[in-house]
């Protein structure tokens, strides 16, 4: 095996080892990067190297950049984490008491009933949708995105406060995209779910998971991750679920055969190593193409405009270039590490110096106490895998939405200076005549 790709793997493992020596810090960033490329990266890089997937393509080249990029992200990971959140502490009190208990109910009551409806939708034209998603249903995906968001926010209401009312809504919001995670068996909100759950109770009750949970969680969330697909063709056939097929004996008989096919594969990473080996080679970039058009294809609505005025929004990109027919594309996702090299060449590293400076930043307000700041981490910190596990530009692209999401229910739900006056006024006794 080359050196390169012997120091990315070192890399990884140092990252992903940290929870395990300090359980505090399973929610940090870098370190549950480091947890998900260890359980998925590196089996399909190291099978890329031994079986020569990347064919003519030189793969220590991707290693030599995927390095770089995770030492960008620690780097800027830790700069976020040097923020100054002492005035933020010392307002904490203050921040607490400007908000409605009843609006922020309302507003909760709205984020769960617009991502159900989106989530209803975009499941219905799933069924009948083939090939890259388009049109209204991105539309959908998108607003979906509030039923996630309106779970986050409940739960954690009710753990800060113990409104049942705020329970009753996360239940709802749980029952919603329940068969996403135990019939679909979609690994994205399985991960959110948890985050969730577990986030929470880090950031509000301040409950780190021992060791032995920890374990367990990382051997079953990385049995998921490699056997998605095995696990969805098991629940389709036998009628089952999630629970049922982890506990069926039969399906480790077969998922060692789908498992070991899947990593031979490698479609992610051997689609990532040919991506940047045919860039360098033939030197196309174009910077911010990606997160452009991953900006007009999310928010641009066709439906009501047309396609053509779409396609004419597009910018050119590294893949409308005719010699990169050479590598035949799979249809799998190719990592965020590719979409910022195509667009950035090496300057890309600084793409994942802001991811790492984002989360750190979000983690100290987080810290500090404040809702807001607990709701943005816990909402978000699935998202952040997206840039890797997909593309750093459906990262980029999805920011605008999301923080429109986050401000939202805080703008609609603070108490105004007039209703502050008002609450706070004290009373005068009444004389009589």
């Amino acid at each position: 095996m080359s050196t390169s790709l012997i120091i990315l793997t070192c890399v990884i493992m140092a990252l992903g080892v940290v929870p395990f020596l300090k359980p505090s810090t399973v929610f940090e960033y870098p370190y549950v990067v480091g947890m998900f490329l260890f359980v998925w990266f590196l089996p399909q890089a190291w099978a890329v190297e031994r079986m020569g997937l990347a064919g003519g393509f030189d793969p220590t080249l991707a290693w030599n950049y995927i390095t770089m990029c995770l030492v960008f992200l620690v780097c800027g990971y830790a700069l976020g984490r040097r923020m100054n959140v002492q005035s933020i502490m010392s307002k904490r009190a203050e921040i607490s008491a400007m908000y409605s208990e009843k609006r922020m109910a309302q507003a909760c009551v709205v984020l769960i009933a617009i991502g159900s409806a989106a989530y209803i939708m975009m499941s219905r034209m799933a069924e009948t949708t083939t090939g890259q998603w388009s049109g209204v249903i991105v539309v959908y995906a998108t607003l979906a995105v509030c039923l996630v968001f309106g779970a986050a926010l409940t739960f954690l209401i009710y753990l800060r406060t113990k409104d049942k009312f705020a329970l009753f809504l996360f239940g709802v919001a749980t029952a919603v995209f329940a068969p996403v995670l135990f019939i679909a068996i979609k690994r994205e909100f399985i991960f959110e779910f948890s985050i969730i759950i577990f986030g929470s109770l880090f950031l509000v009750k301040k409950i780190v998971p021992p060791r032995i949970l920890l374990v367990a969680g990382c051997l079953i969330g990385a049995f998921i991750v490699n056997n998605a697909g095995t696990l969805r063709g098991y629940v389709k056939t036998n009628d089952s679920s999630l629970i049922g097929a982890m506990t069926s004996k039969d399906l480790y008989q077969l998922s060692e055969e789908t498992a070991g096919k899947q990593t031979e594969m490698a479609p992610e990473v051997n689609g990532a190593v040919t991506d940047i080996a045919i860039a360098i080679e033939i030197g196309d970039y174009h910077p911010f193409t990606s997160i452009a058009n991953g900006m007009v294809s999310r928010y641009f609505p066709a439906f009501l405009f047309g396609r053509d005025a779409k396609n004419w929004l597009m910018f050119k990109g590294a893949d409308d270039n005719p010699m990169r027919n050479r590598y035949f594309a799979n249809g799998a996702t190719r990592t965020g590490f590719s979409d910022t090299f195509l667009d950035f060449w090496y300057f890309g590293v600084f793409a994942f110096m802001f991811l790492g400076f984002f989360y750190g930043w979000t983690l100290n307000m987080a810290l500090a106490g404040g809702l807001r700041g607990q709701y943005l981490y816990v909402s978000m910190l699935g998202t952040g895998l997206h840039a890797i596990t997909h593309s750093f530009a459906e990262f980029a692209a999805s920011l605008p939405f999301l923080w429109l999401v986050v401000w939202l229910p805080f703008r609609y739900s603070r108490i105004t200076p007039a209703e502050s006056k008002r609450l706070f006024q004290p009373l005068t006794p009444q004389t009589g005549s």
